[in-house]
């Protein structure tokens, strides 16, 4: 498999993440300036909250997904693929929409207790859950049939876009703007890209499986995408477990400056997202066919230009995080040592090789929950035991820490089961 298209594709993608960034910076810039920083510190959290349930409600299926439709394109079974989605999409329905109406009904019972300022806001964001789940089940078949950008370009532009054109126009208009303004405007945008989304994946897939009868293996699949549901579902806690425990100890001030270091220091991330959208579904193809030499000249090469690129953005980020800070507001520039600290683990994560998707590609998804679940245990017990006496900085620290331990972790089980080396240079230190 030649590196170059592999190169070019994960370009555009990190482009695309990028992109997708700088917008996500502009609407955040004009949220906390025209909302001020409590009320976009009650928006980050709930933001967070539905990130949490809606990317945790797709069950296991988007790596599912991922990996056996790059398999079944290579072998040729298009019924298992109409099969999959058809299996697939009313398993992410039926949990999105019972995670998104329970948590509805326990805070409107009062089991959950929020403020009266919170109700409204709290509900707009648990309705939302379903469609978050769609955008993702979406996404996760156009990395499966080797088309990420259908998937991810409208996800992580129009969203955007759908807040900064609704707060400025509030504005202008004179109207009252507040965290319920800024949820409603990222609802909007998740509907207008999903529609997007759908279209463009739809004129794709169906040609693929025009007139295809499907065919059903769902014990193969439900004992596949436990292991991977149940990582998905501590990886979402594992990065987003300092903002909820934050929240524990500190105001809605302090969250907000800790979740606009948190958006500039996840720039890092668009990095090996982006390698990890165009490489999955090929090591699964590479190991569906045997192909180890490959395989393993994949990963390193994965490895190296993800390392390479989070290095390099990591050093940018660390020069300009005071001065992207204070865009948000002149408080906010005091944040700037946290991007440093979560910008590094970031970058040193990266180093350590694509670890998730080399074990949840090649068969070894249990191994992964092993991985995402201790790496989950070390950083809330650092969490908890940093956050009460150093505030921010003592969640980042437990951030960076844990994201070290899951690299180590995943690069150990790699070379165990798998005889794959995924650090940077290890393959070649190795002999390999």
């Amino acid at each position: 498999m030649s590196s170059a298209p592999t190169i070019r594709g994960s370009i555009s993608i990190i482009l695309v993440r990028i992109t997708g960034a700088g917008l996500a910076l502009l609407a955040q810039v004009i949220a906390s300036r025209i909302i001020g920083a409590e009320e976009f510190g009650r928006y980050s959290l709930m933001l967070v909250w539905l990130l949490l349930l809606g990317h945790g409600a797709t069950a296991g299926t988007n790596p599912l997904l991922c990996r056996y439709i790059a398999q079944y394109l290579k072998s040729g079974d298009m019924p298992a693929i109409a099969g999959l989605l058809r299996w697939a999409i009313s398993v992410v329905l039926a949990v999105g929409t019972t995670l998104g109406l329970s948590a509805v009904l326990l805070i409107h019972t009062g089991i959950i207790a929020v403020g009266p300022e919170t109700i409204l806001l709290a509900t707009l964001a648990f309705s939302a859950v379903p469609l978050l789940v769609l955008q993702d089940f979406l996404e996760a078949i156009a990395r499966g049939v080797d088309r990420p950008a259908l998937g991810i370009a409208p996800a992580y532009l129009v969203r955007h876009l759908a807040i900064i054109f609704g707060l400025l126009s509030a504005f202008l208009l004179g109207c009252q703007a507040g965290a319920v303004t800024v949820m409603s405007m990222t609802i909007i945008g998740l509907v207008i890209s999903l529609v997007i989304q759908f279209i463009l994946l739809h004129h794709h897939v169906a040609g693929l499986l025009r007139g295809t009868l499907p065919v059903y293996r769902q014990h193969e699949w439900y004992r596949t995408a436990l292991p991977m549901a149940l990582g998905e579902a501590a990886e979402l806690l594992f990065m987003n477990a300092d903002i909820l425990i934050l929240g524990m100890f500190v105001g809605p001030e302090l969250i907000a400056y800790y979740f606009a270091a948190t958006r500039l220091a996840q720039v890092l991330t668009y990095v090996p997202y982006g390698m990890s959208a165009v490489t999955a579904q090929r090591m699964a193809a590479l190991a569906e066919s045997r192909e180890r030499g490959r395989l393993q000249a994949l990963i390193d090469h994965t490895t190296l230009v993800s390392g390479g690129l989070a290095i390099l953005a990591a050093l940018g980020m660390a020069v300009l995080a005071p001065y992207l800070l204070a865009l948000f507001g002149n408080d906010y520039a005091q944040a700037a040592p946290l991007v440093i600290i979560l910008a590094g683990g970031i970058a040193f994560a990266c180093l350590l090789g694509p670890g998730e998707d080399t074990l949840n590609m090649l068969g070894q998804e249990r191994a992964g929950l092993i991985c995402i679940a201790a790496a989950l245990a070390v950083n809330l017990a650092l969490n908890f035991l940093l956050v009460p006496r150093m505030g921010p900085a003592g969640a980042a620290w437990a951030s960076a820490i844990a994201l070290a331990a899951r690299g180590l972790l995943a690069a150990g089980f790699a070379k165990r089961n798998l005889n794959l080396y995924l650090p940077l240079g290890a393959s070649r230190l190795a002999g390999t």
